[in-house]
């Protein structure tokens, strides 16, 4: 895997655009998140988070406003508020039934996973990708970046234990990681509202 994380942002993103087309009902919730994602991909960042803030009032459109203000605080390198708004989509997810909302399930753990990667939190970042594995198996990126967060822990073990072989991270993973997270950002803010998944055994 050449120690670096899966390029795969494109899927990712172009799979949250997706997402958002049928993920949950309520128009004027999907018509704040739509208006919002416009105004991200404008780069009118002030205006996109008042609509993600207005979007949270409706209960269907809550998780998708609070991973796109996710998302546009990962795309502005502000990860604590990133982390704290995928935490908080994760809480509004687990109040849904599981089959729900896979998709948006799946991208909000692998989210968390880049931005517990991105802050040298390499365990926080492979349980992240496991988590993600377990709503959707079988993609790539997930299993890509799940295999370089377990090398790095093993390398920053053997770090701490002593001079020894180096491995996982290298020079080269922090950049590859942020043009990942950046591609994410882009690729999400060019849809509108994603298409939620709903056949049980598709993990594509």
């Amino acid at each position: 895997m050449n120690g670096k994380p899966a390029k795969a942002a494109s899927v990712i993103l172009s799979a949250f655009l997706a997402l958002l087309l049928g993920g949950c009902s309520g128009a004027e919730g999907k018509l704040l998140v739509t208006r919002a994602n416009f105004q991200a991909a404008r780069g009118m960042r002030g205006d996109a988070i008042n609509l993600y803030m207005r979007a949270l009032e409706h209960e269907t459109a809550a998780p998708y406003a609070e991973y796109g203000l996710g998302l546009l605080f990962l795309g502005m390198g502000e990860d604590a508020a990133a982390a704290a708004r995928f935490a908080e989509t994760q809480r509004l997810l687990e109040t849904e039934p599981a089959g729900l909302h896979r998709e948006l399930r799946y991208r909000n753990h692998y989210a968390r996973g880049m931005v517990f990667f991105g802050s040298g939190d390499f365990p926080g970042a492979a349980n992240s990708f496991r988590e993600a594995l377990r709503v959707s198996g079988g993609r790539l990126e997930a299993m890509r970046n799940l295999e370089l967060s377990l090398k790095s822990v093993e390398a920053k073990n053997s770090a701490a234990a002593g001079p020894g072989e180096g491995g996982g991270v290298t020079e080269a993973t922090t950049p590859v990681f942020e043009y990942v997270r950046q591609k994410e950002v882009e690729q999400w803010k060019s849809r509108e509202w994603p298409e939620e998944e709903h056949e049980p055994g598709d993990d594509r």
